[in-house]
């Protein structure tokens, strides 16, 4: 003996034909707040067959006190399916739990004179129907639910709400743990599915999930056969569910981790989700950490940090996404330098004897652009001559050699080997030696663990200048993303375009 839970949704009970919709529906037309449901709709606009839809709760309430037509009028082709899996299983169930719908608490009577206020769609009105219907095919108890929102705009399309409902309504069951537990999900909002399937797999022992499957016959006439799927299989379905929607959002980190205690996934699909969250950690196992400070590696990884940013921000994660993008900003400098001067091809002679070209003697290391080691004992006016000849500007020097990494000389520097370089307002802006250090928010955010709001992060993305822009997206977009890839493109550094988005479904795609 078992137990069968049903969900029930705004099409489960449909009508065979409309012949005797006109007259039974003037009935109690005008006892509805609505009177524009005159005329079913057609299930298939090229099969008659497949019959006719009503909102349920209209459709309930012009049928419940007209039993005599059940039989010529309605169908229950979802119910049908279920019944034959009984049928050929030889299952009895002793007890059938149909959860219905009733919204009436949140509607307001204003809201209820149009026929697509969801409140048309409860299915509440249908238990006349479904009990002769289920009588009809099994000898057991039967037991209404009723799932009733009472919050307004809080309806059964509402994630939490309904779980919550649901988890209230399954409370209420008395039940045996030893017994077998059926669970027919697939009616109702996707709320109502997923919040049952979640709510049984916590408190039933032995549930299983019977659902409906179309296929197409040999005369490819489309056919439903409904099949039983164990609780094991449907908990893997629904963590590997889970895990693609955490790599599409952009957690491929958690995804991972969910998935370390799922079995049978493909080898090749977990390699490619670990590609992923290197991606996303800007790490690459393919290249060692010297390779790091090379132009075709670096430039890739701003690159991939821009695409990375605009995912940020589309998701309001700010602190993310302003981080990267200033040490975006910072790597691309010493790229575009590095890039420039390796292209002057001047010699020099070192005090030693030795004759290096001069590009040579200005190096990237984890500490930023200096000079390389090999002329530490050179004179002063020596390093400078080096300088010059690369373009730096030698009058900002002072004696301190250090400078050659700050950033408002980084960009002085750029511009003075090419003059023609177009920054971009958040650029000049973080480059500016004498900025308000109030309106940096990387710094706000990382030091002070304050908030910011979107007027704040399109204000920093403009460079605080006079720009205007809707929204977050739109200033990083035209002001800040779009110059920068223009400057890349303008020192021609190498790099390969994959849009993130697109390779996230790809890889959330891979799992099954």
């Amino acid at each position: 003996m078992s137990i069968w839970i049903i969900t029930t949704g705004n099409s489960d009970v449909l009508l065979k034909h409309n012949k005797s919709w006109g007259n039974l529906y003037d009935e109690v037309r005008y006892d509805l707040e609505c009177t524009e449901f005159a005329s079913p709709t057609q299930k298939d606009p090229y099969n008659k067959e497949a019959g006719y839809t009503i909102p349920a709760r209209v459709l309930g309430l012009v049928y419940e006190n007209q039993p005599d037509y059940y039989e010529l009028d309605l169908k229950f082709p979802l119910l049908d399916t279920y019944y034959q899996y009984f049928v050929e299983q030889s299952i009895k169930p002793e007890r059938i739990i149909i959860l219905l719908t009733d919204q009436y608490q949140i509607f307001n009577q204003d809201k209820l004179i149009y026929e697509k206020c969801p409140y048309w769609q409860d299915t509440c009105t249908l238990k006349p129907l479904l009990e002769w219907y289920l009588q009809g095919k099994f000898d057991c108890q039967l037991e209404f639910l009723y799932l009733a929102p009472k919050t307004d705009d809080k309806g059964i399309d509402n994630w939490n709400e309904t779980l919550y409902l649901v988890e209230e309504a399954f409370r209420k069951l008395d039940f045996n743990p030893l017994k077998s537990v059926y669970v027919s999900h697939q009616a109702g909002t996707p709320a109502i599915s997923s919040a049952v399937q979640f709510v049984s797999l916590g408190r039933f022992q032995k549930v299983k999930f019977l659902v409906s499957n179309e296929y197409f016959d040999e005369n490819s006439e489309q056919k439903s056969k409904s099949e039983a799927i164990e609780s094991s299989n449907y908990w893997r379905g629904m963590q590997i569910q889970k895990a693609k929607q955490l790599i599409i959002g952009g957690f491929p980190g958690a995804a991972l981790k969910i998935l370390e205690d799922i079995d049978r996934i493909d080898k090749a699909a977990i390699a490619s989700l670990e590609k992923i969250v290197d991606f996303f950690n800007l790490h690459s196992t393919l290249i060692t950490s010297g390779q790091d400070f090379e132009i075709p590696q670096a430039t890739q990884r701003i690159v991939d940090s821009l695409d990375l940013i605009s995912f940020f921000f589309n998701q309001k994660n700010y602190l993310q996404g302003i981080t990267l993008l200033a040490a975006a900003q910072e790597t691309f400098l010493k790229v575009a330098i590095v890039s420039q001067v390796a292209m002057i091809n001047q010699t020099i002679n070192l005090s030693n004897g030795d004759t290096r070209n001069v590009s040579e003697l200005i190096e990237w290391v984890p500490l930023g652009l200096h000079l390389s080691k090999s002329i530490k004992n050179e004179t002063n006016t020596f390093k400078i001559d080096i300088l010059r000849i690369l373009k730096f500007p030698v009058e900002k020097i002072n004696n301190n050699f250090g400078v050659t990494n700050k950033n408002d000389l980084l960009i002085d520097w750029l511009k003075n080997i090419d003059n023609n370089f177009h920054d971009w307002p958040l650029l000049r802006w973080y480059c500016y030696k004498n900025r308000n250090a109030n309106d940096d928010l990387r710094n706000q955010l990382m030091h002070n663990l304050r908030g910011v709001e979107d007027r704040e992060v399109i204000s920093y993305l403009l460079g605080y200048e006079n720009h205007q822009a809707p929204d977050v997206m739109t200033a990083y977009v035209n002001y800040v993303k779009r110059p920068f890839l223009e400057a890349i493109n303008y020192f021609k550094l190498p790099y390969k375009r994959e849009k993130l988005n697109k390779k996230l479904q790809e890889v959330a795609d891979s799992l099954i």
